[in-house]
């Protein structure tokens, strides 16, 4: 589950996408990833960087054509930065990996479709791929002594890992020493260890779940930040959710919430954060009362005026702190998660 192991220089696949929403685990390596980034493979931007294309990420490599290009930068490991369509690569992508293996380069996907078959002998880590073996929940996350704070939201989609990560920062700036429990391709890749929750047989999310928590705590933090997946509110992906909120056995819970309105998938309404809030306590409590302590808000797409509004209607609506951690700061988040007591499970 946690690989130690020498730290990676990536070149990132994301040919012709690099500045489209697909390419979602190419944005949160480069702007929340230990690891070098030597170069972004991008036929269409080549000879531009990657501040100069997306500033926000707040990290900088050169922008090449090909992986011939990207080999002059060292790279150890290429990474498949972009979700295509359909969840395939496409041929080229595949023969641009094999020049990669060929080359002693690891190949790191984390793509339903499994790339180690496709590259015998190769180095491949399929981030999505579980452990062979995960225990039932045994009920061990009770007994935790770091407090765990675990990220939920209205939909899917919404920020949960994003918020989890700044949450993290602003941690880490206040002296606070923090373990990020990875749970998605994406956080697994920028963490270096975790498991994808949503490729582990369901009977196992929440043993899953626990164990993340249980590695983490070996550090001794002094907070374990849980990346939520799903939403309970979303009928796709709500057993993930369930097998989460219940396995992490988490202190805090910080709902994450956008400002569409649209319905989740036709006849199904999207809940008010503040309906949300108290459903997640609800079903926590079945195991381990945990509360909602703060708001996350998602502002993309709304004008600075429109989002310091936005987040303020949600903390009235709601009657807790609120904040985009993204576009502002997670300091209020933190502060709620920190004043949080830890929570007692129940006992008979």
């Amino acid at each position: 589950m946690r690989m130690e192991g020498p730290e990676r220089r990536y070149a990132i696949l994301a040919e012709g996408r690099f500045t489209d929403g697909n390419a979602k685990t190419a944005h949160g390596l480069i702007r929340y990833g230990k690891d070098e980034i030597v170069c972004v493979i991008d036929s269409k931007l080549a000879g531009k960087t990657v501040r100069s294309t997306m500033p926000h990420l707040e990290r900088d490599a050169p922008i090449v054509a090909s992986f011939a290009e990207a080999l002059e930068h060292s790279p150890t490991s290429i990474l498949v930065g972009v979700a295509p369509a359909g969840g395939k690569l496409p041929m080229e992508w595949m023969e641009l990996l094999r020049s990669a293996a060929d080359s002693g380069v690891e190949i790191v996907s984390g793509l339903h479709q499994r790339l180690a078959p496709e590259f015998p002998g190769a180095n491949v880590w399929d981030v999505r791929e579980p452990p062979e073996e995960l225990p039932l929940f045994s009920g061990e996350g009770f007994d935790v002594e770091p407090k765990v704070a675990l990220t939920v939201g209205t939909s899917a989609a919404i920020g949960k890992m994003t918020a989890s990560l700044e949450i993290e920062r602003a941690a880490r700036k206040s002296g606070l020493s923090t373990e990020f429990a990875a749970t998605g391709q994406t956080g697994i890749v920028i963490a270096g260890w975790g498991i994808s929750v949503d490729a582990v047989v369901s009977d196992f999310i929440a043993g899953a779940s626990e164990q993340l928590v249980l590695e983490a705590a070996k550090t001794s933090p002094d907070l374990i930040l849980v990346e939520g997946q799903g939403s309970l509110g979303h009928p796709a992906y709500s057993g993930v959710t369930l097998g989460l909120l219940h396995g992490s056995c988490p202190d805090a819970i910080i709902l994450c919430a956008d400002a569409s309105t649209d319905a989740i998938m036709a006849g199904v309404p999207r809940p008010k954060p503040s309906l949300a809030a108290r459903l997640y306590e609800e079903v926590a409590a079945l195991v381990k009362p945990a509360p909602v302590v703060a708001v996350s808000v998602n502002t993309r797409g709304l004008s600075d005026e429109e989002a310091n509004s936005f987040v303020a209607k949600i903390s009235s609506e709601t009657g807790l702190p609120a904040a985009d951690p993204f576009r502002g700061s997670a300091a209020p988040i933190l502060d709620a998660v920190s004043k949080a007591p830890k929570a007692k499970p129940l006992r008979v």
